[in-house]
């Protein structure tokens, strides 16, 4: 029988939170009639009940009692309750907006009074009430069988921010709490972010603003991602603490998007990770002899993984042959595996033949802190496919505390690295510098980017065709590594 609920905690629960229902919206009208009749069955577990018809609404309280659950009505606060198990659901009548434990929600609209207490849709029972429960209806012949499962669930705050590159844009979609996701790419031209056990709702105090994203839309527990022509989804993946969703998008190659990189969870200690760029159809740089980018840092790759092994560090490539692998795949598959530090390889070009000598670069979250020379070195990492590019910028980027609390063991990470560079191959200091790299993006762990010297100088490539000057490299930046590790 539901009659008022007695239990004093519940009473107070009720008088702190109905004050906020009563100064929330009204509804939004009537749903659909449910069908014809006099009265609307209800199953579950074996019982039913027929409960009355209402114009479009139905007698709500008997469903709730067939349930198990009980409801109570508390007139210091003007507001029903509902509690099942460790779930209390708090909601007031003509109004849209219900407390599901102590969370505000909305719902499409609004119960009423009637003569057995309380009147209300379809829709509002199953999206307000039974959801929250872990219950939903299944239409039957006459009614309604109550089935378990929820159909909807509590809705998931997210904080979109971007950061448009020369020829990508990453997105990344901050949640406040951890949810089942999953990425569909809408044949390339709509991804779609699905929440399997919630309903997205866009945070919309900060302003959003993007080249490439056209507009954000929820749709039931999907988030769409609406992009102009020739753009699309390039990859994606999942980062904890906080939860968030990263996309990376860009111009639609001709050819097939290469499958992600294996990201299986990893046994034994943390690996440092090292990435040999580019790869596949994309060459990078090339020498006047034709010596390619992708070849050469592979090359000292595996005899760098060669070395850390050596010194008793586990190691993990990116990619261990001539493969293509996208920018945020790679940071990916080192913060899946929780890396104590990500290296990615790589080797420079100019215009300016005479140019020579290593690099180091860091993260830069601040276009201002980025040098000309380091932002087109920047945008032709962030762009290899793509000729007479701009430089690139980061626009307003937002990343989280996370990101910038590793900039400074970046930082102590590149300065060991060039340190050692500079001391065993002789080279003049070009520095440690700080630029917007793609492949840094969302590093949870200190990463770092080493030019290993310029192919556009012939003296230069000459040196990096040979395998001694290949082993030396592979000296100094394990050198650098193992300094920066040691120091911690």
């Amino acid at each position: 029988m539901i009659g008022a609920i007695a239990l004093s905690s519940l009473r107070r629960r009720f008088l702190v939170l109905g004050a906020l229902l009563a100064l929330l919206g009204t509804g939004w009208g009537l749903a659909q009639d449910v069908g014809p009749g006099a009265g609307v069955e209800f199953r579950f577990a074996g019982r039913s009940v027929v409960v009355p018809r209402i114009g479009s609404r139905l007698e709500i309280l008997p469903v709730l009692s067939l349930l198990g659950a009980e409801a109570g009505y508390s007139p210091a606060a003007q507001t029903y309750g509902v509690t099942l198990g460790d779930d209390f659901i708090q909601f007031a009548l003509d109004r849209r907006f219900i407390l599901v434990n102590g969370k505000l929600d909305e719902v499409p609209d609004a119960p009423t009074a009637s003569p057995a207490g309380v009147a209300a849709s379809v829709q509002f029972l199953e999206r307000g009430l039974l959801g929250p429960l872990g219950y939903h209806l299944e239409a039957i012949t006459g009614g309604y069988r109550i089935m378990p499962g929820a159909r909807f669930a509590e809705p998931v705050a997210v904080r979109p921010a971007a950061a448009d590159f020369g020829a990508t844009t990453t997105l990344v979609l901050t949640l406040d709490r951890s949810v089942e996701t999953a990425v569909t790419d809408g044949d390339g031209t709509e991804p779609t972010i699905h929440f399997s056990d919630a309903s997205p709702r866009l945070d919309s105090t900060l302003t959003f603003q993007s080249r490439r994203v056209q507009r954000l839309l929820t749709q039931g527990h999907d988030l769409k991602v609406e992009l102009p022509e020739g753009v699309g989804l390039l990859s994606w993946h999942l980062l904890d603490d906080p939860p968030r969703v990263i996309l990376e998008l860009g111009r639609r190659r001709p050819t097939p998007v290469p499958e992600a990189v294996n990201i299986a969870e990893r046994s034994g200690p943390p690996p440092i990770v090292i990435d040999p760029g580019h790869g596949g159809d994309d060459t990078g740089a090339v020498a006047a002899d034709g010596l390619m980018e992708k070849n050469l840092v592979l090359d000292i790759a595996r005899r760098l993984e060669r070395r850390l092994t050596t010194l008793g560090y586990p190691v993990r490539l990116t990619r261990t042959g001539d493969d293509s692998r996208a920018l945020s795949d790679r940071t990916a598959l080192a913060n899946r595996l929780q890396a104590r530090v990500f290296v990615s390889l790589h080797a420079n070009a100019s215009t300016v033949a005479a140019v020579r000598g290593a690099e180091t670069y860091y993260m830069s979250l601040d276009s201002s802190s980025t040098d000309a020379h380091a932002a087109a070195t920047a945008d032709l990492e962030n762009q290899p496919a793509q000729a007479g590019s701009t430089s690139s910028s980061l626009d307003l980027i937002l990343w989280d505390l996370a990101q910038a609390e590793v900039l400074n063991e970046s930082s102590r990470l590149a300065l060991d690295t060039q340190k050692r560079l500079n001391e065993r191959l002789g080279l003049r200091d070009r520095g440690v510098k700080q630029a917007p790299f793609v492949v840094l993006t969302g590093a949870t762990m200190p990463a770092i980017l080493v030019e290993v010297g310029f192919l556009s100088n012939p003296e230069e490539a000459r040196r990096l065709a040979g395998a001694d000057y290949r082993d030396r490299l592979a000296e100094a930046i394990a050198g650098g590594i193992d300094d920066f590790v040691r120091s911690q």
